[in-house]
């Protein structure tokens, strides 16, 4: 049995990227209330290794008001269909311009269940060679740097990393015995 019921839904916002919608809702104990759900496509964050180095993106995070530093990630919005692999080849690539030899997956995760359903696909990217960045208009700003692992971990407890996505991934393939501060394993 359903703990909540939803009564009624309306559509509040929509873009291509999003949509906001604003559910009317009965509870087990029969009280009622409103409940606003965002409506995201699943995404990908992919962390490319190369030895005991990681490859990060920074770019300006508008609701931040700052730029940030993060793993590669991303959605396609016009193929929300396409194979999650596929989608981080592609925005490896795109972003990084990196191509991988490998990728290996590393799990699924919810991003922020509290208001969405949106989840996300993590792979290790190694075998990595060159191909040249591909970016999409909005990521004019976007740089790569390549950073010592060890360091990546260290910004993350120092609270320099703070975008959940990417340590979250990070956590989970260092738990699962896939990365160490010595590199992929």
């Amino acid at each position: 049995m359903r703990e909540i019921k939803t009564l009624a839904s309306r559509q509040i916002y929509r873009n291509r990227w999003m949509t906001l919608k604003e559910d009317r809702i009965l509870r087990a104990d029969g009280s009622e209330g409103l409940y606003s759900v965002i409506e995201k496509d699943d995404f990908v964050v992919v962390i490319p290794v190369e030895n005991d180095e990681i490859y990060l993106v920074e770019q300006y995070r508008y609701p931040l008001g700052q730029r940030t530093t993060e793993l590669p990630q991303g959605s396609w919005e016009c193929s929300p269909d396409a194979a999650p692999e596929d989608i981080a080849r592609g925005e490896l690539k795109e972003e990084t311009g990196l191509s991988a030899g490998k990728m290996t997956y590393v799990g699924y995760q919810k991003l922020a269940q509290g208001y969405s359903a949106q989840g996300y696909h993590i792979y290790l990217a190694t075998q990595l060679t060159f191909t040249g960045q591909q970016l999409d208009e909005e990521e004019y700003d976007l740089t790569v740097k390549k950073i010592k692992i060890s360091v990546f971990s260290q910004l993350i407890c120092d609270g320099e990393i703070t975008d959940a996505t990417s340590v979250t991934a990070f956590l989970l393939a260092t738990a699962k015995n896939m990365l160490s501060c010595s590199g992929s394993k």
